[in-house]
C-alpha cells in the first residue's frame, strides 16, 4: 500500500502513458497537473492530493476507496475525475462545487444515487454512471447544460425525470440494461441527440414526437416490449441504424419508407410475418434488412 505523505511519482510527459499500479504524474513548471493512482491499493482518498491546486486530471479508479472528502472542491482547476471501480456508496455535496469539471466517471461500484445538485456542474461534458445500484436520477440532471455524453447503463432505473429533455447539447445517450418502462415526453426535445442506446429495457412505446430528433443516427431498441411504432419515426432524416430485435412488433408504419439514410434495419425475433411492399424502396437505396 502506498504511503501518500511520501508518494514517489513516475514522471510522464503525458498522463495518457500512465501505468496501472504505478503512481504517475505530469509536472508543469514546479506544479503537478495530472496524477494517476489507478489500481494502487488505496483504501482512502490521499489527503496530500488536496495540496495540488493546479490538478487538471485525477485518476483514482479501481481502488477500495469508500468515501471522498468534502474538501474535494478545493481542486477547483480539476477538469477530469475518474473514480470508477471503487467502493463509494455516496458522494459528497462538494463534488458539485467544482466549476471546471468536464469529465466524471463514477461507474462500477455500489453508488446509490447522484448528488441532488449535480446540475451545478455547468461545464460537465461527459458523465459515466454505469453498473451502480442507482434506482433514479435527480431532477437537476437536466441542468447539465454542457453535457454531450451520458452513460448510465446496467443500473435499476425504471423511469427518467422530465428534466432530461433539457439536455439540448446531448449527442450520445446510453441507458441500456435499466428496466426502463417508458420514456418521458420531453425525450423528444433532445434535438442534438445522434445516438440512443436503449436496449434491454421494458419500453412499450416511443414518444409520439420522436420525429423531432432530426440529428438521430443510431436508435437501439433491442429486447424491449415495443409493439407499435409511431408514424413519426419516418421523420428521422439522418437515421442510419435502427435495431428492433426481440420486440413484439407485428407491423411497421409505412412512413419508414421515408428513411432515406437508413442503412441497417434489424427485425430479427420480432412478430413480423409479412414483408411490407415498401421494403423494396429501402433495399433499392442500400438498406440492409435483417429478418
Amino acid at each position: 500500500m502506498i504511503t501518500q505523505a511520501s508518494t514517489q511519482y513516475q514522471r510522464l510527459k503525458s498522463i495518457r502513458h500512465r501505468q496501472d499500479g504505478t503512481p504517475c504524474a505530469v509536472q508543469s513548471d514546479s506544479r503537478l497537473t495530472d496524477i494517476a493512482l489507478t489500481k494502487c491499493k488505496l483504501d482512502r482518498f490521499p489527503s496530500e492530493l488536496l495540496q495540488h491546486r493546479s490538478l487538471r486530471s485525477l485518476y483514482l479508479g479501481q481502488n477500495p476507496i469508500s468515501d471522498l472528502p468534502q474538501k474535494l472542491s478545493d481542486l477547483r482547476a480539476l477538469k477530469e475525475l475518474y473514480i470508477y471501480g471503487c467502493k463509494l456508496t455516496q458522494l459528497p455535496d462538494s463534488l458539485c462545487d467544482m466549476p471546471n469539471l468536464e469529465i466524471l466517471d463514477l461507474s462500477h461500484q455500489a453508488l446509490e444515487h447522484l448528488p441532488a445538485k449535480i446540475g451545478a456542474l455547468k461545464k460537465l461534458r461527459v458523465l459515466y454512471a454505469s453498473n451502480t445500484v442507482m434506482t433514479q436520477l435527480p431532477k437537476s440532471i437536466g441542468d447539465l447544460s454542457a453535457l454531450e455524453y451520458f452513460g448510465c447503463t446496467d443500473n435499476t432505473i425504471t423511469h427518467l425525470p422530465e428534466s432530461i429533455g433539457n439536455l439540448q447539447g446531448l449527442k450520445e445517450l446510453r441507458l441500456y440494461g435499466n428496466g426502463l418502462r417508458a420514456l418521458p415526453l420531453s425525450f423528444s426535445n433532445l434535438t442534438s441527440l445522434r445516438e440512443a442506446y436503449l436496449r434491454n429495457n421494458a419500453l412499450t412505446k416511443l414518444p409520439k414526437d420522436v420525429g423531432n430528433l432530426h440529428q438521430l443516427e443510431v436508435l437501439d431498441l433491442r429486447n424491449n416490449q415495443v409493439s407499435q411504432l409511431p408514424e413519426e419515426i419516418g421523420d428521422l432524416p439522418n437515421l442510419y441504424q435502427l435495431d428492433l430485435r426481440a420486440n413484439p412488433l407485428e407491423e411497421l408504419p409505412a412512413s419508414m419508407s421515408n428513411l432515406k439514410n437508413l442503412r441497417k434495419l434489424d427485425l430479427r425475433w420480432t412478430r413480423l410475418t409479412k414483408q411490407p411492399e415498401w421494403f423494396e424502396i429501402l433495399r433499392a437505396q442500400g438498406t440492409l434488412i435483417y429478418l
